[in-house]
This record gives structure tokens, C-alpha cells and sequence, in this order.
């Protein structure tokens, strides 16, 4: 009875001295293993593993990275394939694009042929590369260019039992496109990627694309600005002060999406073109209303172009959205100078001469004379008078009468004489007559210019 109750105590103690473990969500188990005896099956992989590894010390002993494949010989052949993954940063003011790809290059080199039952094709570290020899391929058209390398460097390398290497490499490419802007925003341009040794020649290296299908883009690739039209490539030789070298180029076509242009530029400035028609339908007698609005639409038009070419390249020749805005701005002023005009016939309708009164007088011999002839003859009436004055005095005449000839009876203030319009083509014209045409020509044209605008470039 005493040793079963000290078993009990015992068997308490130990299971108090040791809980259990209680597992975790970050606990990985493994499962042990059998046996730790090597089997048949990892005696085999480790000859093979032995096998490459002398084959490719083999190989890298007889090969001299230095010297190109066929030294001596024909040209080697080099074919190119490029997967487009994305196209971003399409940009008028740099002139240039950015895509990230996947270059593959293919060629043969017979020191890396083998004969062995190893393996038909071996998928070995890029730190071979360093070891044989690769085309040095490079884009002339590019800016900047960088490779990707997380978490590791992002390319392989591939070698067959006849020589064929195949090396993939992912990279970011910014390439130069002049662009054309004459049409701009309706305009279409088409970028390049080239592709061409640095160094060797037609003589040493020919490139050749991969295919019909050599350049191909994702179907995910989509631009906010642009949408991506067709691609094709081509093969040619260009010559250079060094010699004739082979070039691979592969054009890709963007049209740039006009919607963000419609709501931000075309649309606005439309409306302040109308906006201003309203001066036509005001008072004419409201000089601050019309006035205000005429050099309102004018100064917002002005910010408007000068912000939109802000974001532009300043390029010496005339961009299709340049032709709009500048008609849209001189229609704008056209509409300020129209109430200028009419400003101008009130003022000519509602001149008045001055009310200057024109005195008559009567002469000696019943004659009635204007101020004017009189002035022209003071000196002579002076003189006149005087005479007149002597013989008043000292010559009457015999039958009684004064003589009345030379003073003056009477001063007639005459009335006003009303201006009378000049019979030239001004003088017909009134302003009710310009508002009113105003009202009908400036939205006509306003329409015609959209049609032939609109007409002319989408079909550019």
C-alpha cells in the first residue's frame, strides 16, 4: 500500500517539473528522418552533381572568354527576342520612354558542345557569364539603362550539348523618341528601341531577329495618356566612322489619348468664348458690365494658354492646340474691341457742333452780311468809320435823311445747325445694327472653326 502511494507522489512530481509543450502557429515541425543512411537514389544525384561540376570545369579550361566564337571565321549570328512587360513614363518634354523588358539573346559557340549522357542542357548561375564569352549588346538610342537585382540578379543562363547559349536578362530601359508635335494632343508617335554591338562589326557579329514574334508586349501593359497601337521590327546595317555594323530595331507606336485635354483644356476655354457673347445681349448704356466681362475672358484666357504651354516643350513651330487657343483668345478680344466700336458710333450719334451764335448786319445798301465777312474786312471798315464820322459831321445831306449804311441794326442769334451723320459707310452703321450682327457672326464662325479644327487634324 506504501509503495502505491509513493508511486502516486512521484509520478506528480515529474509531471509538475515538466509541463507540456504547447505548440505554436510559428512552429515547424519537421518530419525525422528515416534513416540517415545514404539510399541509391542520393548516390546517384551526387555522381551527377560531380559529373557537371567536372564537365563545366572542363569547359571553362578550354574556353577563352576573350575571343569570339569562330575567330577568323564567318560572322557569328546573334538572334534577339523582347518581352515588354511594362511602358511607362511616355514624356513630350524629355523626349524619351521607359519600359522594362526581358532581353533574351541566342547564339552558338561550338568550345561549349559536350558529348555526354549527363545532360542535354544545363540552367547554371549567372556568375558564368564571367567565365565564356557574350556579345557586347548595347541600345544606342538609350539614356539610362540598369538591371534588376532583387532579391538576386534577375537573368540565367542556359547551355546545350551543341554550343547553343541562351541568355535572359530583366531590365529598365529609358530610350530617346523625338517626337513631332505638330498635332499636338491628336498626334501619334512612334518610339524605337535599338539594339547593336558596341564593338564588333558586320565582320565578326550579325544580329537577326527571333522569329516573326521577336518583340511582343504584355497584354496588361496599359498607358494613362497613350494607348499602344501596333509594333514592328527591323534589320539593317548603318555605317559608322568605325565600320558597318548591324542594328535591330523595333518601333512601337503610341496615340495619345485626347480626354484628359478635352476636360481640361478644350472644354473651358470653349465656354469662355461663349461667356464672352454675353456682352452682346447687355445694355449698351452698361459700360462696367460689358467692360468687366470683356477683360475678364481675356486675362483668363491668357492664364489658360500660358499654363498649358507651361507643362510643353518650348518648340519653335505651331502645335494644333496652339491654333485653337489663339482663336479662342481672339475671338475673346474680338468681343472686347466690338463694344469698343459701339462706344465710338454713340459718341459719334450724339456729337453736336458748338452752339456758337452767328450775328447778321445790315449794311448801307440793305444788304444783311454773316460776322465772318465782317472780320475779314475790319480794317477796312475801320477806316470806314472814320470817314463816315467826318462826313456825318460836317457833310449832312440836303434833304434831311441819315444815312444808314454802316450801323448796325440788329444781332440774330441763330439756332443750333443738328450734325448731320457723314454719308461713308460709318455714317449708316448703328450700334444696335453691330450688337445684332455680333450676336449671329460670332457663334457661326466659333462653329465653322470647330468643323474645319476638328476635320482636319483627327484625320492627320
Amino acid at each position: 500500500m506504501m509503495t502505491w502511494i509513493l508511486s502516486l507522489i512521484l509520478i506528480g512530481f515529474v509531471i509538475t517539473e515538466h509541463p507540456p509543450l504547447m505548440k505554436s502557429d510559428k512552429l515547424i515541425e519537421y518530419a525525422p528522418q528515416a534513416s540517415t543512411e545514404p539510399t541509391l537514389g542520393d548516390q546517384s544525384n551526387e555522381n551527377l552533381e560531380n559529373n557537371v561540376t567536372r564537365l563545366l570545369d572542363k569547359l571553362i579550361a578550354s574556353h577563352d572568354r576573350r575571343i569570339r566564337p569562330n575567330y577568323g571565321g564567318p560572322p557569328i549570328e546573334v538572334n534577339i527576342t523582347a518581352h515588354v512587360t511594362t511602358i511607362s513614363a511616355v514624356s513630350e518634354v524629355s523626349m524619351d520612354y521607359t519600359l522594362d523588358l526581358y532581353l533574351r539573346q541566342i547564339w552558338k559557340d561550338p568550345r561549349l558542345a559536350w558529348e555526354s549522357d549527363v545532360e542535354d542542357s544545363l540552367t547554371i548561375g549567372i556568375d558564368m557569364v564571367k567565365t565564356i564569352w557574350t556579345p557586347d549588346t548595347f541600345f544606342p538610342n538609350e539614356k539610362k539603362s540598369f538591371f534588376h537585382e532583387a532579391t538576386s540578379h534577375n537573368s540565367f543562363l542556359r547551355i546545350d550539348s551543341h554550343g547553343n547559349v541562351l541568355r535572359s536578362i530583366r531590365l529598365t530601359v529609358t530610350a530617346n523618341c523625338p517626337m513631332s508635335l505638330h498635332t499636338f494632343p491628336l498626334d501619334r508617335q512612334e518610339c524605337a528601341l535599338e539594339v547593336e554591338s558596341y564593338g564588333y562589326s558586320t565582320k565578326d557579329i550579325i544580329y537577326h531577329w527571333h522569329g516573326t514574334n521577336a518583340v511582343t508586349i504584355d497584354e496588361n501593359v496599359h498607358l494613362a495618356h497613350f494607348t499602344i497601337g501596333e509594333h514592328y521590327h527591323i534589320e539593317r546595317t548603318i555605317s559608322l566612322s568605325t565600320g558597318n555594323y548591324s542594328r535591330l530595331t523595333a518601333y512601337f507606336m503610341f496615340k495619345r489619348n485626347i480626354g484628359f485635354y478635352l476636360i481640361q483644356i478644350y472644354f473651358p476655354s470653349s465656354l469662355i468664348v461663349v461667356i464672352s457673347w454675353v456682352s452682346f445681349w447687355l445694355n449698351r448704356e452698361a459700360v462696367q458690365a460689358r467692360v468687366a466681362i470683356g477683360v475678364t475672358t481675356v486675362l483668363t484666357m491668357t492664364t489658360l494658354m500660358t499654363s498649358t504651354n507651361a507643362s510643353l516643350p518650348k518648340v519653335s513651330y505651331v502645335k494644333s492646340l496652339d491654333v485653337f487657343l489663339g482663336v479662342c483668345f481672339f475671338i475673346v478680344f474680338a468681343s472686347l474691341l466690338e463694344y469698343a466700336a459701339i462706344g465710338y458710333l454713340m459718341k459719334r450719334n450724339r456729337s453736336v457742333p458748338a452752339a456758337s451764335p452767328v450775328q447778321y448786319y445790315e449794311t448801307g445798301d440793305g444788304v444783311l452780311k454773316r460776322e465772318a465777312s465782317r472780320k475779314k474786312s475790319r480794317n477796312r471798315r475801320d477806316s470806314s468809320m472814320k470817314n463816315y464820322q467826318n462826313n456825318n459831321i460836317h457833310h449832312r445831306p440836303s434833304d434831311g435823311h441819315v444815312d444808314q449804311r454802316i450801323p448796325l441794326l440788329s444781332m440774330v442769334p441763330m439756332p443750333p445747325i443738328p450734325f448731320k451723320p457723314q454719308n461713308g459707310a460709318w455714317g449708316k452703321v448703328r450700334p444696335a445694327q453691330v450688337d445684332l450682327f455680333s450676336r449671329f457672326a460670332f457663334p457661326i464662325f466659333f462653329v465653322i472653326f470647330h468643323i474645319i479644327y476638328w476635320t482636319y487634324y483627327i484625320n492627320q
